[in-house]
């Protein structure tokens, strides 16, 4: 393929709402959905020059971490052909967790500058016969928002990744979906995102095997969430994200502190978090402070979607289990004084 201008955009079609018809909803084939769609927007988004699909067109519960290396792997071809700018249609139920994933992965992966947009819909963009457009839709919304956001972008000296939804743009990786059916449907924050200064080489060969665990505190006793715990470490994941209490909170017990031995001898990467949606972690109180005595890290005000992200590129590094420790820890701090 001929080398594209700088203004012209790729679309990448990975299914989701968006596409969807019938019921119950299901994802169109991309050569189906495509030419309806580039039917709908006609002559409205002259800077789209290329309508691909995913490797897999399906609905994004489904997605694996093999879905991303594909994905990362087809934007750098798509980069190397000419596009700098590239516009992503996906499902919403994991478009957070591939908003993030891209943030962290893509300066890693594709060395040239690139731009990209995410965007999806809570509602199909074409009627259940998939004939007409349903005028009841997001769709075409979110679609011109995230359209607007990539034309507006004229600086491409370094790597950017945002979310386009509801009328809004954000950095990719502060985003979490807040509703499961209406609008809005997500919600974002204006941080920047600070980059690893030396990024390391990464193995994604790695990812399909990617091993992360998450364990949801109960107020339970105290012994039965240290079974718990230790039932995760069975399946010996990789890393651990504790999603506790308030701003971190666990109850300090003998049998957890054992568990958490036990995780740091295996070399399991412990992260503290938190089930409340805003305002992050820290180890001010007692009933949190307790547990970086063990080897927890802290997940600073990052979402569950950018903590596992943030895990996988550690995990795809060759890094030993204190290195990775460290370079979590210094990336927190990092963060820490950008916002003092």
């Amino acid at each position: 393929m001929l080398e594209q201008p700088l203004s012209s955009m790729a679309l990448i079609y990975m299914g989701g709402t968006f596409g969807c018809t019938g019921q119950p909803l299901t994802p169109l084939p991309a050569e189906v959905f495509l030419p309806r769609l580039q039917q709908v927007l006609q002559n409205d988004y002259p800077a789209l020059q290329a309508f691909v699909a995913s490797t897999h067109i399906r609905d994004s519960s489904q997605l694996e971490p093999q879905d991303w290396q594909d994905l990362l792997l087809q934007i750098k071809g798509l980069v190397q052909q000419g596009f700098e700018k590239i516009l992503i249609v996906h499902g919403t139920d994991t478009l957070a967790y591939t908003a993030a994933f891209l943030a962290e992965f893509i300066p890693n992966v594709v060395l040239h500058p690139v731009q990209l947009v995410i965007t999806g819909s809570q509602f199909p963009l074409l009627e259940a016969t998939g004939e007409a457009v349903n005028l009841y839709s997001d769709a075409l919304s979110n679609l011109a928002t995230a359209y607007q956001q990539l034309c507006g972008s004229s600086s491409l000296a370094q790597s950017n990744c945002w979310v386009a939804f509801d009328g809004q743009v954000w950095p990719a990786h502060t985003v979490q979906k807040i509703h499961t059916a209406s609008t809005p449907a997500f919600a974002g924050t204006a941080v920047p995102l600070l980059l690893l200064p030396e990024p390391h080489s990464l193995t994604l060969e790695d990812l399909p095997n990617l091993n992360i665990a998450v364990y949801y505190a109960l107020p339970l006793n105290p012994e039965l969430l240290a079974q718990q715990l230790e039932q995760l470490l069975a399946s010996k994941p990789q890393a651990m994200i504790i999603l506790a209490f308030g701003a971190g909170n666990l109850p300090q017990h003998p049998a957890i502190e054992t568990v958490l031995q036990q995780a740091q001898q295996a070399k399991v990467l412990l992260v503290l978090s938190t089930q409340v949606a805003f305002g992050g972690v820290n180890f001010n109180y007692a009933a949190g402070h307790w547990l970086a005595q063990f080897g927890v890290l802290s997940a600073g005000n990052w979402s569950l979607a950018a903590l596992y992200a943030r895990l996988a590129l550690l995990l795809c590094q060759p890094l030993g289990f204190e290195q990775r420790r460290q370079q979590w820890q210094c990336q927190q701090q990092r963060y820490i004084d950008a916002s003092a």
